[in-house]
């Protein structure tokens, strides 16, 4: 078993916590709903995090008074979903797709600090830039201000409703995933929160974009395929998935090195790999039931080696089938950061039998759904 560990640079990792961006409300109920519970060594944390919302506060309210009565207009919002679980490949994918000029997408820069991305941009991208590693952590793709990013990180600094915090507050991680990611736990007022801030941020993005059609990726999609076809019927979806033994390696690496980073509590490691079993045996026996009620013709799905191996020609596959709009002029940009990418290499797993038992019996929908290998 991967155990989990902290050190005492990751409590002192102060700027790189995404909740900076958030409203006092926001952070103020998401204290609440955890009864204010932070380990004591993530004190600094939370305390650079209260500063940087209050010292943010102003801006906020200035962007809301002077653009939120022109963002409400917005009408004509063209989604495209990119769904799949953590380390599927949707990264690469949601980069790759990026490169086109043709498609709007949230930047990381706009996930963090939601509230002020238009107004005074510049500034607060450079703020965002100088507290970013040029490497995200899990896999060594490049990272900047500029490049596409999960925008339920924007929900989350917009909301309470939102999987993410749980990242933040680890041990409520089933809770929130339950909550925000699947929704088992109903409550038609969290639901309708939840539509209302992200078709206003959604909105937003198209706005600040004149219209483009968006590029979002986010795994909490994944299995809300209901709800977000009831604020977009004609939204397209991309899926993308991967070997689920690979998968579940690949995850348990995100965590180990995001959680030291984000959360404000510990968590142990063997409450953690049952929140990775149970979140992605969920997730998609959510999506296999609600994805037929995507129309046929706005529903493309590839597996990642059939991706990585042929990218181009994949998403040829993908512009074809989805009736998105100017590939050609797209594709110079795609083989461009192909080249550019050509030496990464993927991490190598090994797998012992029992691991491999465990994850077969969990994962084993997927497994039967998609043709993997036991």
């Amino acid at each position: 078993m991967n155990s989990l560990e902290y050190n005492k640079q990751d409590y002192l990792r102060l700027g790189e916590q995404p909740l900076s961006g958030t409203s006092l409300v926001n952070w103020v109920r998401i204290l609440r709903d955890n009864n204010f519970k932070i380990d004591w060594e993530f004190i600094p944390k939370a305390i650079y995090v209260t500063s940087m919302i209050l010292a943010l506060s102003p801006f906020r309210y200035l962007e809301r008074k002077k653009f939120d009565s022109k963002i409400q207009q917005v009408k004509n919002v063209q989604p495209i979903f990119i769904v799949g679980h953590f380390r599927s490949g949707t990264t690469f994918l949601h980069y790759l797709l990026g490169q086109d000029p043709n498609l709007a997408y949230v930047s990381t820069f706009e996930t963090m600090t939601p509230g002020i991305i238009i107004a005074k941009e510049e500034l607060f991208k450079n703020l965002v830039k100088n507290h970013l590693p040029t490497k995200r952590p899990m896999d060594d793709l490049e990272m900047n201000a500029n490049l596409p990013y999960e925008e339920e990180y924007a929900i989350a600094n917009l909301s309470p409703h939102s999987f993410y915090h749980g990242w933040y507050f680890p041990r409520n991680l089933k809770s929130y995933f339950d909550k925000y990611s699947v929704s088992n736990n109903k409550n038609n007022g969290n639901i309708e929160h939840w539509k209302k801030t992200y078709d206003y941020f959604v909105k937003k993005i198209t706005y600040k974009n004149n219209g483009k059609p968006v590029l979002l990726k986010s795994l909490v999609n994944t299995g809300k395929i209901k709800h977000v076809l009831e604020l977009y019927p004609n939204a397209k979806f991309i899926h993308i998935h991967r070997d689920p033994y690979k998968v579940y390696m690949s995850t348990w690496k995100l965590y180990q090195k995001i959680l030291p980073i984000f959360s404000f509590q510990h968590i142990d490691s063997e409450t953690l790999d049952e929140n990775i079993l149970y979140n992605y045996k969920e997730l998609f026996s959510k999506y296999l039931k609600e994805k037929s009620l995507i129309p046929k013709e706005n529903l493309i799905e590839f597996g990642y080696n059939k991706f990585v191996n042929n990218p181009v020609e994949t998403l040829k596959e993908t512009y074809e089938k989805l009736r998105i709009p100017q590939f050609e002029s797209a594709k110079p940009f795609f083989e461009k950061y192909v080249d550019e990418h050509q030496n990464y290499k993927a991490e190598e797993y090994q797998f012992n039998i029992s691991l491999k038992k465990k994850i077969y019996k969990n994962w084993k929908i997927m497994f039967d759904a998609y043709g993997y290998d036991q």
